[in-house]
C-alpha cells in the first residue's frame, strides 16, 4: 500500500496549485441533491460519488445493478432476480427472509425511501449520488454505512422527449420514453415509462426453457410542478413499478444449468406518491417539507431442493415462498437559514421527521418437524420520529467547522402466527463533526468525524423454531440490539478550473460496535435452517477510495476509481461453536477498481471502454465460502446524427462467471448432500443494439 501516500499527497498538492483568483464562473458545478445546500461536490466534506445520464451510457447500464461496478467500495448481493442489497466499505446486508432487515445502505429515489426494495430502472436517470460511510445527521437509520440518492428527470420549460430501444442477446428487450413539458409558465410536468424484458440467463435443463429466470418490469414515474408565487414551488412525484420476474439461480451442478421442476418467483407491484414544497418567504429561513406514501406487495420463493421429483432414491422436494406487504408515511420537514436568519456568522438547518411503516409476512414452507406444509404469519409496525440539525461555522481564510446531531426514537410492535407478541423500542443518535479547508470554489480539504446507527429487532424466525422445542438453544437469539458505527476520515477533492483534472481522496477508519451479522444453525445437516440476526461484537473497517478524471486532450478523457479496504470481525461463535473471530467481514473485496475511456474519434463517433475488477471476498460471516477475483471488461460504439443516437455494445465481454451470492451447505442427493459452494451468477457476455431519438 506504498501508492496511498503518493495518491494524497498528488491530490493535496493538485489542490493547492489551482489558481483562486481565475474566473469562478467557468466552474462546472454538479451539485449534490442529497446534501442539504445542494453545494457542488468539491465543497461538501465526506466521500461521495455521483454519476450521471452520460456515465450510464459509457458502461450501456440498463439498471441500477449495472451502475454499482462504477462505484469504488461499493459491492452488492443479489438472492434474487436482481441486486437488492447494497454494501458500502464491507457493510451491508446480503439477504432477506423471514425477519425484517434494518439496511446499513438506504435507497432514496426522488426522496422517496426505497431502502431493502431495492428496484429501479434508470432510463430517467438525472443523478446517482452515493455517499460513503454514516450519513446519520442527514439521512437517519437506513444510512449506517451510506446512501444510494436517485434523482430522476423532472419537467422542463420547454417541450423535451426521448424514445429509445435496445434489443440485446438471451431475447433481451428495452423500451423507454419520456417526455417534459409546461402547460403554462407556473405549471410544468414529466413522465417516464420504461420496459425491460429478458429470457434471463440460465437454462433449465428438467424443464428444458431457458427463461425460468427471466426479467419483466415496468417502470413508470411522473412529476407535476406548480409554482403559484415566486417564493412557493409545489411538486407531485409518483411512482409506478410492477416486477413479475422469475427466480431459478442456484445449480446442483454449480453452473448456469438448473434442474428445477418448480422455478420460483421475484414479483414486486410498488406504487408511491409524494408531496414536495419549497417556500422561501420566510425572513429567517427557506423551510423544505416532503410527505411521501409507498406500498409494496412482493412475492418471491423458490424450489428448496434445486431438482426434480425423482433425481434420487434420497431426495426431496420442497419450495419456501415469501408473501410480503410494505406500508410507509414518512414526513420530513427542515428550515434552512437564509443570509438574513444566520445565528452569528453561522448557516443552521432544523428539521423533524417522521414516520410509520408495517412489514406483514406470509410464509409458505414444508414443517419438517410436522412433515407437512405450514405457514408463519408476522407483523411488524415501525414508528420512527427524529429531530435534526446542522450548524456551519465558518472562520478565516477558508476554514469553517461543520458540526450535525441527529437524535431518533423507534418504537416497534411486533407479533406473529406464533403467538409472540413484543413491543421494542430504542432511542439512538448520530452526529458529524467536520473541519474544512476550502482552498478555492474547487478544492476542498477536510477532516471529518462521524457517528452512525441502525435499529435493533426481532428474530421471528428464531423464536418460532425455538417454540418447536427442538431448537431451544435460539431461545438466547430472540432479538438483537442495534448497530452502531463510529467512523474517523480525511479527504481531499480538487478540480482545474478547465475540468482538465479531477481528483477525489478518502482514507478512513470505522469502528463498529454491536455489529449485526446474518446467523444460520442447521441443527442436523439436512435441509432445515434457522436463521436469525445476531450481535458480533465489535468490527473494524478501514482503508481508502478515489475517483480521478483526467481530460487528457479534447479527444480523449480517462476515468479512474480505485478502492482499497480492510474488514476485521470482532468476538463472533457462532451457534455451531464456529470462531470467526479476526476474520475479513463478508462481501468486503480488498479491492477494487474502475477504468474508462471516452474516444471521441470524430465529433459523430465515439468509442468507450471500460474495465472493472474485485478482489475475491467471503459471501458470509457464518461460513468460509468465497467468491473468485474478476474483471468485466465493457465497450460501447455510438454515432450522433442529427437527434438520433445508434451504438451497439457488449458488457461482461471476457464472459466471466461472477458470483453475486453464495451459501455452503449440502443440497445435493446424489453425493450424499456433502457441502459445496454454491453460487448465484451475474450475467455472462452481453451484448446489444440501441437506437434513441432525443427532440
Amino acid at each position: 500500500m506504498r501508492f496511498i501516500p503518493s495518491l494524497l499527497t498528488l491530490a493535496v498538492c493538485s489542490s493547492f496549485s489551482i489558481q483562486a483568483n481565475e474566473a469562478e464562473a467557468s466552474v462546472e458545478r454538479i451539485s449534490v441533491q442529497g446534501d442539504f445546500r445542494q453545494q457542488s461536490v468539491q465543497q461538501v466534506a465526506g466521500s461521495i460519488a455521483i454519476v450521471g445520464e452520460q456515465d450510464a451510457k459509457r458502461t450501456s447500464a440498463q439498471h441500477l445493478d449495472d451502475l454499482l461496478s462504477q462505484f469504488a467500495n461499493i459491492n452488492f448481493s443479489a438472492g434474487a432476480s436482481r441486486g437488492r442489497y447494497i454494501q458500502v466499505r464491507g457493510i451491508g446486508e446480503r439477504s432477506e427472509f423471514v425477519d425484517t432487515i434494518n439496511p446499513s445502505v438506504g435507497i432514496l429515489i426522488d426522496g422517496i425511501d426505497y431502502s431493502g426494495l431495492g428496484i429501479s430502472g434508470i432510463s430517467d436517470l438525472a443523478q446517482l449520488e452515493v455517499f460513503r460511510g454514516p450519513e446519520a445527521s442527514r439521512f437517519g437509520a437506513n444510512a449506517l454505512a451510506g446512501m444510494l440518492n436517485l434523482t430522476t428527470k423532472g419537467p422542463t420549460a420547454t417541450p423535451e422527449g426521448k424514445l429509445s430501444a435496445t434489443l440485446a442477446n438471451y431475447d433481451s428487450r428495452q423500451l423507454a420514453a419520456q417526455f417534459s413539458n409546461s402547460i403554462k409558465q407556473q405549471v410544468g410536468y414529466s413522465l417516464a415509462l420504461e420496459q425491460q424484458n429478458s429470457d434471463g440467463f440460465i437454462d433449465n435443463a428438467f424443464l428444458n426453457r431457458d427463461d425460468t429466470n427471466n426479467i419483466d418490469e415496468f417502470t413508470g414515474r411522473f412529476k407535476l410542478r406548480y409554482q403559484p408565487m415566486d417564493t412557493l414551488a409545489l411538486q407531485l412525484v409518483t411512482h409506478f413499478v410492477d416486477q413479475d420476474n422469475g427466480y431459478d439461480a442456484f445449480s446442483l451442478d454449480r453452473n448456469r444449468t438448473t434442474l428445477s421442476d418448480q422455478p420460483g418467483q421475484d414479483q414486486i407491484r410498488s406504487k408511491a406518491i409524494a408531496l414536495q414544497a419549497d417556500y422561501s418567504a420566510l425572513r429567517f429561513a427557506t423551510l423544505q417539507a416532503q410527505l411521501s406514501w409507498l406500498t409494496a406487495d412482493s412475492d418471491y420463493g423458490f424450489d428448496e431442493d434445486w431438482s426434480y421429483v425423482g433425481i434420487h432414491p434420497d431426495e426431496y422436494s420442497t419450495t419456501d415462498r415469501y408473501l410480503r406487504t410494505r406500508d410507509q408515511l414518512t414526513l420530513d420537514y427542515r428550515f434552512i437559514s437564509t443570509p438574513e436568519g444566520k445565528l452569528g456568522n453561522s448557516d443552521w438547518v432544523l428539521g423533524l421527521y417522521a414516520a410509520n411503516k408495517s412489514f406483514d409476512l406470509t410464509r409458505q414452507f414444508w414443517n419438517w418437524d410436522l412433515w407437512q406444509a405450514d405457514s408463519f404469519v408476522s407483523s411488524l409496525s415501525r414508528s420512527n420520529a427524529a429531530v435534526y440539525g446542522e450548524l456551519t461555522t465558518p472562520f478565516s481564510a477558508g476554514w469553517s467547522l461543520v458540526s450535525g446531531l441527529r437524535l431518533e426514537r423507534y418504537d416497534d410492535d411486533y407479533s406473529d402466527s406464533s403467538g409472540n407478541a413484543i413491543k421494542n423500542h430504542d432511542s439512538m443518535w448520530g452526529a458529524k463533526l467536520s473541519l474544512n479547508y476550502q482552498v478555492n470554489p474547487q478544492a476542498l480539504v477536510y477532516l471529518l468525524a462521524s457517528r452512525g446507527y441502525k435499529a435493533g429487532g426481532v428474530n421471528g424466525d428464531a423464536l418460532a423454531k425455538a417454540a418447536d422445542g427442538n431448537l431451544s438453544e435460539l431461545n438466547s437469539k430472540a432479538s438483537f440490539k442495534p448497530e452502531t458505527l463510529y467512523n474517523a476520515e480525511f479527504g481531499v477533492k480538487g478540480s482545474a478550473l478547465d475540468q482538465s483534472i479531477t481528483a477525489r481522496v478518502a482514507a478512513f477508519y470505522m469502528w463498529r460496535d454491536d455489529m449485526q451479522v446474518k446467523g444460520w444453525l442447521n441443527p442436523d445437516s439436512g435441509p432445515q435452517f434457522a436463521g436469525f440476526i445476531d450481535n458480533a461484537g465489535s468490527g473494524r473497517n478501514y482503508g481508502i477510495e478515489m475517483e480521478n478524471r483526467l481530460q487528457l486532450d479534447p479527444q480523449l478523457a480517462l476515468f479512474l476509481s480505485a478502492s482499497w479496504l480492510k474488514t476485521k470481525l470482532g468476538n463472533y461463535i457462532t451457534l455451531d461453536e464456529e470462531n470467526f473471530s479476526g476474520r475479513e467481514q463478508a462481501q468486503a473485496p480488498r479491492f477494487s477498481y474502475s477504468v474508462a475511456a471516452d474516444w471521441y474519434i470524430t465529433e459523430a463517433l465515439t468509442f468507450n471502454l471500460s474495465l472493472q475488477g474485485k478482489d475475491a471476498f467471503f459471501y458470509s460471516d457464518g461460513h468460509n465460502a468465497r467468491s473468485s477475483r474478476y474483471e468485466l471488461l465493457g465497450a460501447r460504439l455510438s454515432y450522433q446524427l442529427s437527434n438520433w443516437e445508434l451504438a451497439v455494445w457488449t458488457r461482461n465481454a471476457l464472459d466471466q462467471d461472477i458470483g453475486v451470492r453464495g451459501f455452503y451447505f449440502g443440497n445435493d442427493p446424489r453425493d450424499g448432500y456433502q457441502s459445496h459452494v454454491y453460487e448465484q451468477f451475474a450475467e455472462p457476455r452481453r451484448f446489444g443494439a440501441s437506437a434513441s431519438y432525443q427532440f
